[in-house]
């Protein structure tokens, strides 16, 4: 409700608005009332007004100066003056001063009404706008992140994205561009032995440094995900400006990191093509080193083709073992040793060993999980890849590995179904007399009725609005114990309208009417 601060040195006249007006009919309360300019003042400093409607002729301080004073306490205050003078001075003065009514005394309770309610639009109007400021100011990084994302994967709605684009400041019609992907290197090594702390301490350092840099730069980036950045450079930022992000990213953090980068575009529909090549330059990091520039155009042919063929490899292997499906995580197994039997020595296979596994741990940590913690491996210990003699033992390895950590994932998704079906339930509970509808419930939980419906039904086995009516009668059951409760009483107790449909209900469940029921008891 807004709030309204009455103002008027006639006490009977600011007693008749206060009590004549029906003010929580029109969505409002009076705050206070005060009989001069200084006690409202007063009233002004002390708690939050809307709302001031106040007489002009006032002895000392008049209503065209406390509104004027009120307004420097307050801008966002809504003045309506109320004047037993229809002397066009005054309402000159009042439309100096923005006023949003002037009603002139004997006030009449339509005229004030209907200027009050175009107060109360007004405010609602300025409410709407400084809300949906509010949101696009919290939304801007997501609304960029996804403009960028749309970019970069080739689904950009051009009309659409370029005026948003322009609205933040980035205009990039007339030039050409090109993309960048920032990685960290070895990740599932360097920062074992820091405390979860140090480890988001490191992460908030490089993200900072890399915004910051870039900044400076002007050359746009996106946060990919905790530790992984795509940049959209224009062609004017060269390859040097690349190699300095590389060392002033990890300054004063235990880390290096690689940068690859694709070739120049002439559009924005075309973003993504040097967006996948960069991708694929990124992928070189496993022959060419690390902590270093890797263009798209320094390795080509068979190494190239094997790094996307590997890197799409690991990605259906991580999807097979997200979604629970064992059958394809070990067809992606074999895939994956097809590809390791090209290679030449045991030295080869045991960098690409660690490559899988640090890429494997990568992934966990997108979705919250950490692959050493839930295998029960020392980070110290990875020497242990070596040992194996044959890449058959690998293969196995690797296979009953991915096999327990789909097994765990899976654990961990039907843990929280069954919380949150635990949740449902106390809903329900709660709210037994109530009529409980199914699409409520999944507005309360941030659902849609479908999906929370089928959980819920995946979960017990039997239908949302199924499982209500079996807890309306378990609970009217127990209250039919209590003697001194009718039965439509009862009834009414656990949501019951309408007792003939009760009763057929009660019936149809336990054999027996309600009242035979009661007399057995």
């Amino acid at each position: 409700m807004y709030k309204v601060l009455l103002v008027d040195d006639e006490l009977l006249d600011l007693k008749g608005l206060q009590c004549f007006m029906n003010w929580e009919k029109m969505g409002m309360e009076v705050c206070a009332a005060a009989s001069s300019g200084f006690e409202a003042l007063e009233v002004l400093e002390a708690q939050q007004v809307d709302i001031i409607v106040t007489d002009i002729k006032m002895p000392i301080m008049s209503g065209m100066e406390l509104a004027r004073r009120a307004l420097e306490l307050n801008p966002q205050l809504k003045i309506v003056f109320v004047s037993g003078y229809e002397d066009f001075q005054y309402a000159k003065q009042a439309i100096s001063m923005s006023a949003c009514g002037y009603v002139l005394k004997p006030v009449d309770d339509e005229d004030m009404r209907r200027t009050l309610n175009d107060v109360k639009d007004a405010l609602n109007k300025e409410r709407a706008r400084s809300r949906l400021e509010h949101y696009f100011s919290e939304s801007e990084p997501l609304l960029k992140r996804d403009l960028f994302m749309q970019l970069l994967d080739g689904t950009p709605d051009e009309e659409k994205v370029v005026p948003v684009l322009q609205r933040m400041g980035i205009s990039w019609q007339s030039t050409r561009l090109y993309t960048a992907l920032l990685e960290p290197d070895d990740l599932a090594w360097k920062l074992n032995g820091y405390s979860e702390e140090a480890k988001a301490g490191i992460e908030r350092q490089l993200s900072l440094s890399v915004e910051q840099f870039c900044a400076m730069e002007r050359i746009q980036v996106c946060r990919l995900d905790q530790f992984h950045f795509a940049l959209i450079l224009e062609e004017r930022v060269d390859h040097g400006c690349l190699k300095e992000l590389i060392h002033h990213a990890v300054s004063g953090i235990p880390l290096t990191v690689t940068i690859g980068a694709g070739p120049l575009v002439s559009n924005l529909k075309e973003l993504h093509f040097s967006y996948q090549r960069a991708k694929e330059a990124l992928g070189l990091k496993l022959f060419l080193g690390k902590g270093k520039l890797l263009m798209h155009t320094d390795a080509k042919g068979p190494v190239t083709a094997e790094a996307k063929d590997l890197d799409d490899i690991l990605q259906a292997l991580f999807q097979a073992m997200s979604s629970y499906r064992l059958v394809a995580i070990d067809d992606c197994n074999e895939e994956l040793f097809v590809w390791v039997d090209r290679m030449e020595t045991k030295l080869e296979i045991y960098q690409l060993f660690l490559h899988v596994v640090s890429k494997l741990d990568a992934y966990l940590h997108t979705i919250n999980e950490d692959f050493y913690e839930v295998l029960g491996l020392d980070r110290k210990h990875l020497s242990i890849l070596y040992h194996f003699e044959t890449t058959q033992d690998m293969k196995s390895w690797l296979r009953r590995r991915m096999f327990e950590l789909s097994e765990h994932l899976q654990r961990k998704r039907q843990g929280k179904k069954r919380k949150l079906v635990q949740e449902i339930e106390a809903y329900i509970e709660e709210r037994l007399e109530h009529n409980v509808m199914l699409r409520d419930a999944a507005n309360h939980f941030s659902f849609s009725p479908n999906h929370l419906g089928q959980i819920f039904y995946e979960e017990k086995g039997i239908y949302f609005s199924d499982y209500v009516s079996l807890r309306r009668l378990e609970r009217v059951k127990l209250l039919l114990g209590d003697p001194k409760l009718k039965v439509y009483e009862a009834a009414q107790r656990v949501g019951y309208k309408n007792l003939s449909h009760f009763s057929k209900q009660f019936k149809d469940y336990y054999g027996v009417s309600p009242g035979d029921y009661r007399r057995h008891l």
